[in-house]
């Protein structure tokens, strides 16, 4: 545990000069520099190099431009001993220890081609769903080269899909919580069960197919610094990250009940463990946000609740839903803080949205689909006021500047504004049908932001509320999820099975798709980063254990 000395009024100005230093190292002296090469492709562009100092917690990555040249700032890397690995999918090359000292050093990288059981372990998700014909959108969370390096049989499968479907979504091996209800089989499941197992290892002992994957990053895309930092935990799952007003990084954690805090200045971390709001139930947490007076607040999903820590003194204060509300279905995921301090929480599974005051502790619910009622036994289906059959799932809670809430429907088209006043709901559509929007974010000018998911749609999308508006850009292959919006005013998203995130520039349509170093890193959340110049993102690593700033050089 360590003390920091009260932030200052200058605080913020020293801060901005801090990342302004970093960000103008594309001007500065070089510590480490060196050309990737490779027997069949000569200079290699777009491989991502890798600097971690031995014993260290950050890992600091450039990339090769067309000469395949690559270049360390000297700000960036410390005198000391490093160990340097790459990212290239299809290549390899033994990490190689370096020492930095005060003048530059060169160091060369020749690489090798790879075989199938290597290039599995370096493909992402949505890497997998090419080269296959589909795994039934698995990927969208997990790892699912496992899939094809398993030996499951048929029946094997069939115990193993019951198994998945009941896991919690943020279950991991050390981890393997379940869900509170219990599923069961489903129609298909023995279809699906032997398209598996003729896929994986179960009958011959590589692929017959190609293991298939995306281009290398070319152009724009190479001029980035990204910045990694481990949490304590190698088993971490940083789901959403926010930076306040100070520099400070904040995360919740998937699985576990924890909220961090990193400072990006030093790598250090400080985790505080929240307080158990029902026993039994998974524990993790997933939305975070900070409330005018700086605070984090933190949707505690499963529990039924939210949390907020007070950053002066370390408590921790707990607010569960209505206890008549309260079911084995109840999934508080997602959260909002309104300029006034009112806290949104939306039950996901629910269709509720709860609005708390803090300071009376009083919270109301409001129904986020009017006579809209879920039939539990058949899954997410539900029934509208007129008994039809309907689907609806607020995925993300945002409130503008005058306190209007806005909610995205992932299982349809809609994007839903509520009257904080009277709880009522107006749904507006998308222009992509079946577009799945999820995790909206307010801009500076009110406008609402959003990703569209689907895989029919991968865009990033706008409302204007004055006009009622939509404008949509196609982002795919990226998948976008989490949306934010710099003080530049472009535009960062990134993708759950890809490992890209992009900046998109919505005033001429440019977009820049920057690749993340670790593979299968899963992108939940951006976060703006507006101390450096250009602005970056902050993003958590969910299956990487790390928080990773990704930091434009032009």
């Amino acid at each position: 545990m360590f003390k920091r000395k009260p932030y200052l009024s200058v605080c913020a100005g020293v801060l901005a000069v801090f990342f302004l230093a970093l960000s103008a190292s594309g001007q500065s002296a070089m510590a480490l520099t060196g050309t990737v090469t490779s027997d069949a492709e000569g200079a290699m562009e777009g491989v991502l190099v890798k600097a971690k100092r031995v014993g260290g917690t950050i890992t600091v990555t450039v990339v090769s431009d067309e000469h395949g040249r690559y270049a360390f700032p000297a700000d960036r890397l410390k005198p000391g001993q490093y160990e340097i690995t790459m990212r290239a999918t299809g290549y390899d090359a033994p990490a190689s220890p370096v020492t930095v000292g005060t003048t530059a050093s060169n160091v060369d990288l020749k690489l090798s081609k790879v075989g199938p059981h290597v290039l599995i372990n370096q493909i992402t998700p949505a890497e997998v769903e090419m080269s296959v014909s589909s795994l039934g959108g698995c990927g969208g969370c997990h790892n699912s080269s496992l899939v094809l390096k398993s030996t499951y049989d048929v029946k094997g499968w069939m115990a193993t899909l019951v198994r998945m479907r009941n896991y919690e979504p943020g279950a991991s091996f050390t981890y393997p919580f379940m869900l509170p209800e219990r599923l069961g089989p489903r129609p298909g499941d023995e279809e699906f069960a032997k398209y598996l197992a003729s896929i994986n290892l179960s009958s011959k002992q590589t692929w017959d197919f190609e293991l298939k994957s995306f281009p290398r990053p070319k152009g724009k895309a190479t001029k980035v610094v990204i910045t990694e930092y481990d949490l304590p935990r190698f088993d971490a799952e940083p789901h959403d990250a926010v930076m306040d007003a100070d520099g400070m990084i904040w995360y919740s954690e998937f699985t576990l009940p924890v909220i961090g805090r990193l400072d990006p200045r030093t790598g250090e971390t400080k985790e505080w463990t929240l307080p158990e709001m029902r026993e039994g139930f998974p524990p993790g947490s997933l939305d975070i946000a900070l409330a005018p007076d700086g605070n984090p607040w933190i949707a505690r999903k499963f529990q039924a609740g939210v949390a907020t820590l007070d950053k002066k003194t370390g408590k921790i204060t707990s607010y569960s839903i209505p206890k008549e509300d309260i079911n084995i279905y109840s999934r508080t995921t997602y959260l909002a803080v309104g300029p006034d301090g009112t806290v949104w929480i939306s039950d996901t599974e629910d269709r509720m949205m709860y609005l708390l005051n803090p300071k009376t502790g009083k919270m109301v619910g409001h129904p986020t689909y009017p006579g809209f009622k879920w039939d539990y036994e058949s899954g997410r289906r539900g029934i509208g006021p007129n008994g039809e059959k309907e689907d609806h799932l607020s995925f993300g809670v945002a409130v503008n500047s005058k306190g209007v809430g806005y909610f995205a429907d992932a299982a349809n088209r809609l994007i839903g504004e509520m009257d904080p006043a009277t709880g009522k709901s107006t749904l507006y559509s998308i222009p992509t049908a079946n577009s799945g929007p999820a995790r909206v974010y307010i801009g500076p000018d009110d406008q609402v932001w959003f990703s569209e998911r689907n895989p029919s749609a991968q865009k990033i999308g706008v409302f204007d509320p004055k006009t009622k508006q939509f404008k949509e850009w196609d982002d795919k292959p990226v998948d976008p999820y989490g949306i934010v919006v710099d003080k530049s005013g472009h535009v960062w998203t990134g993708g759950t099975p890809t490992d890209f995130v992009t900046r998109l520039d919505p005033r001429t349509g440019e977009k820049v798709r920057y690749l993340l170093p670790t593979v299968n890193a899963s992108v939940q959340r951006a976060e703006a980063n507006n101390f450096t110049n250009p602005p970056s993102m902050v993003l958590g690593e969910v299956h990487g254990a790390k928080i990773a700033i990704v930091e434009p050089l032009e």
